[in-house]
């Protein structure tokens, strides 16, 4: 009887578990349905640097990854520290200050909180300052890192391009739906905020008109551009999530309730 009681059980999680991943299909952006919605990875939003999880839309979906764009802009930093030397490399986003902050080899070194006070009082305190590791050894742990993917160009945590931030298929049909909010953690430490409450943030674009400068968005959530050092502006980061044997552990893909995945 107990031998019958235990294949019965297992019947039932084996169903379960089936039953949990037909029901699971990723998707992009949906004119009528919107955004699904996924959780990973924490890193500090509140002011006092509270840890939270972070939510990230789906934008699109093809047959081998998802591409995922945080929710919220999550810290504020420069894109390069020298005009010159950006031109020179043709802002290939991997030569960047912004690829090393979020993807390594990056050896944080904070300075004292009176030197982020004076350099916040003058907009110039960003993540460089402040930060003890690069982004994605902060916020994935070696699984998610597993689960997301890598490469030479864009690294395994990147910006958004400009003509991404332009793409009806990924839901930007408009200025309006560029826009996005900064975090209390992000605010409190130099993301500069617009009278509406948004913030800007980068795209990894170069500006077509002034070759110091890269894209990013303004005020209206319109593309405008500003030079490479300004260390004020957001930063909203991308990942790409491999489908390969992806199956969520909770959530429904809603923005209340996203998809949750092994830590």
């Amino acid at each position: 009887m107990k031998k019958l009681v235990v294949l019965v059980l297992a019947f039932a999680c084996l169903f379960a578990s089936c039953a949990c991943a037909e029901e699971f299909a990723l998707r992009g952006f949906d004119n009528k349905e919107g955004y699904q919605y996924i959780s990973m990875g924490e890193f500090p939003q509140d002011a006092d640097g509270s840890v939270r999880p972070i939510l990230w839309r789906v934008l699109s979906v093809d047959e081998s990854q998802a591409y995922l764009l945080s929710e919220y802009v999550l810290f504020n930093n420069r894109v390069h520290p020298d005009d010159n030397e950006y031109i020179s490399f043709e802002a290939a986003f991997n030569q960047t200050e912004m690829f090393s902050l979020l993807n390594g080899p990056f050896e944080g070194s904070p300075i004292p909180k009176e030197e982020q006070d004076k350099l916040k009082a003058k907009e110039r305190l960003g993540r460089v300052h402040i930060a003890e590791k690069c982004f994605k050894d902060q916020a994935f742990t070696v699984v998610e890192q597993s689960m997301l993917i890598t490469d030479e160009e864009l690294g395994m945590v990147f910006l958004a391009s400009a003509d991404d931030l332009k793409s009806k298929e990924m839901g930007f049909s408009d200025s309006r739906h560029r826009q996005a909010y900064g975090t209390e953690y992000a605010l409190a430490n130099g993301l500069f905020r617009y009278q509406n409450g948004t913030s800007p943030y980068w795209t990894r674009s170069q500006s077509l008109s002034y070759a110091y400068a890269t894209r990013c968005t303004k005020v209206d959530g319109s593309l405008g551009y500003i030079r490479c050092v300004v260390m004020n502006e957001g930063c909203r980061p991308a990942i790409r999530l491999s489908l390969d044997g992806l199956s969520p552990v909770g959530g429904s893909g809603t923005m209340e309730d996203p998809y949750t995945f092994a830590r």
